[in-house]
């Protein structure tokens, strides 16, 4: 009888950036669980934005396999995402934060999808990694992505026959994509995302619409099964926290629909998160208002659906004020 024939596994880079001494550590415990992996990356690349400290402490304190390289241009996490792309040699390009741990078999499973040739781009789950001990009794799963960590109520569809579940656009603190995808639309906008602490993020979107723009037909899509645990420090564990996230989100939002100018299109995700949040996540609550911590959790949702639409109302005027455009 024949034997089937044994798929080759695909050489994938492992991108972790990092940009403060603060997470010294944990970058360290990154590497780590990266190297530990049941699919062996084929390398692992720290790019550093713009600390040369950390370089120099990485550079030396890591095996000598891992490759650490340095963002000494534009500052930010998507031109750092920039030079550890140009810097890898792999087929498949994978992200994880650098405060955060993978489980063994993250890799295989984030990975395991891209035998399938439409597929593009792949996300993973992340679940908090609680650094005091337990969730806060107010803060609701659907505001995890407040923290960097997967969402109750994220948007997932199975295509029709299909054992896909396709995403509008993945996350950025577990990912992958074909290497190939930024040879034909380009690399990761620098004029948009994380400048330090400064998280207001939307560089992830705006991709994944350039790339559906440019490749209609390629598949996007969510694998629950690539987990990792993403560290949440006693600082966002805040309503002040809360707000500024919820804020600066708005404004990332309107700067995206700014950029591809299809607004229904662009905001179909958030369109869907928001009645979700209106028609289920408020209601259940609101039933239970005898209890103490749903007041709390319908509170804090509340909140940040106001704290997003007044930062994107705000970034929206901007733009409009500004003929020549936002940049």
């Amino acid at each position: 009888m024949t034997q089937p024939t044994k798929q080759a596994q695909p050489k994938v880079s492992v991108i972790i950036c990092a940009y403060t001494m603060e997470r010294l550590r944990d970058t360290q415990e990154a590497v780590q669980s990266v190297l530990a992996q049941t699919l062996k990356p084929y390398e692992v690349i720290i790019a550093v934005d713009n600390n040369e400290e950390l370089f120099q402490e990485l550079n030396t304190g890591l095996p000598p396999e891992v490759k650490v390289v340095l963002n000494k241009g534009v500052q930010g996490l998507s031109e750092t995402r920039n030079v550890g792309i140009q810097a890898s040699t792999g087929e498949i390009t994978a992200f994880i934060d650098d405060d955060a741990v993978a489980e063994r078999d993250w890799l295989e499973n984030l990975t395991g999808h891209f035998h399938e040739p439409m597929v593009v781009a792949v996300g993973g789950r992340a679940i908090p990694l609680w650094l005091n001990g337990s969730r806060p009794s107010w803060f609701p799963e659907e505001l995890d992505w407040i923290i960097g960590c997967t969402y109750k109520g994220l948007p997932n569809k199975s295509a029709q026959n299909s054992e896909f579940k396709e995403v509008r656009n993945v996350h950025g603190c577990n990912m992958a994509f074909r290497k190939e995808v930024f040879k034909k639309v380009g690399l990761w906008q620098s004029k948009i995302g994380s400048v330090g602490q400064k998280l207001k993020g939307g560089e992830e979107a705006e991709l994944c619409l350039r790339i559906k723009a440019e490749m209609p037909k390629a598949l996007i899509i969510y694998e629950p099964n690539a987990l990792i645990r993403h560290k949440v420090p006693l600082k966002r564990l805040s309503l002040a926290w809360l707000i500024k996230n919820s804020f600066d989100q708005g404004i990332c939002k309107a700067k995206v629909q700014k950029l591809h100018n299809l607004v229904k299109k662009t905001l179909s995700t958030e369109n869907s998160y928001l009645r979700y949040l209106l028609l289920s996540s408020l209601p259940e609550r609101l039933r239970r208002f005898y209890k103490k911590e749903s007041l709390l959790q319908a509170g804090a949702i509340i909140i940040s659906i106001a704290a997003v639409g007044m930062g994107y109302l705000m970034e929206s005027l901007l733009i409009k004020e500004d003929v020549g455009g936002i940049y």
